[in-house]
């Protein structure tokens, strides 16, 4: 049993003293074994843990998830990841004590390389965690096959290519692109940013999502991924701008 419900445990002892020990203990255990069992406690799965500290890469977090013999990280190095799935098809562990949330396999990934886990939302919400042992996705090598954009924001038409040089292009803005200065973004709400979405079969089960932005001018940016501050009211988000393209820029607009 957890701590916490250690604690539950001894309250009810000390409440109704020695007469209804037995009686107590045996209700106690009874639910806590029924509660396990509900919450899927009883498959066996090993549990993990989770921490958060300051990254060494300013506007990120390093997350690190601890269980079944291995660690995985999650900084700034997944920050431009996305995993494929919403939901885990195979779990492989269990986070928390109480309301346990899942951690997953990712299709196509050994589990020594990336596992799913839930980021501790309200609602579930998974988020790619890389094991130590697994070197970073090195987007700038790889060999992409299909990418998508939303045109307009998160509301236009969903549009879809396959054209390399159109993507080699993208890998190029990034890599070797001169950065400039945009105001913060509010972290939440704001509705002139998305993403581009890759495709490479070198990363099955995820995809690379460098972070897009429609600005008020009409021009387009793009960058590897967003970063926050937290440090103002309300949060803000802000990012390693990179114009886009004429080629870029054409295919984004394109009709």
């Amino acid at each position: 049993m957890s701590k916490k419900q250690w604690i539950i445990l001894a309250g009810a002892l000390l409440a109704v003293g020695g007469i209804g020990m037995t009686l107590v203990l045996a209700l106690v255990f009874s639910f806590f074994a029924g509660h396990e069992a509900a919450t899927g406690n009883s498959l066996g799965l090993p549990f993990y843990t989770t921490a958060q500290s300051a990254s060494a890469h300013a506007g990120y977090l390093h997350n690190s998830l601890t269980g079944g013999g291995e660690v995985y990280v999650n900084d700034y190095e997944e920050a431009c990841l996305q995993l494929t799935l919403t939901e885990p098809q195979t779990v492989i562990g269990l986070l928390g004590s109480i309301n346990l949330a899942k951690v997953g396999a990712i299709p196509g990934q050994p589990v020594t390389a990336y596992v799913m886990a839930d980021c501790g939302s309200e609602m579930p919400a998974y988020v790619p965690y890389r094991n130590i042992k697994q070197p970073p996705f090195d987007w700038r090598t790889a060999t992409f096959r299909q990418m998508t954009a939303r045109q307009q924001y998160n509301y236009g038409p969903l549009i879809t290519t396959t054209n390399a040089a159109l993507m080699t292009e993208v890998v190029r803005l990034l890599r070797d692109g001169t950065p400039v200065e945009l105001n913060p973004f509010p972290f939440s709400g704001a509705t002139n940013l998305t993403t581009l979405t890759l495709t490479c079969d070198q990363l099955p089960g995820l995809l690379f999502c460098p972070a897009l932005c429609y600005y008020g001018n009409g021009t387009i940016y793009l960058a590897e991924s967003l970063m926050l501050d937290s440090s103002v009211t309300p949060p803000q988000v802000h990012a390693r701008w990179i114009p886009a393209s004429p080629m870029l820029t054409e295919w984004l607009k394109s009709p």
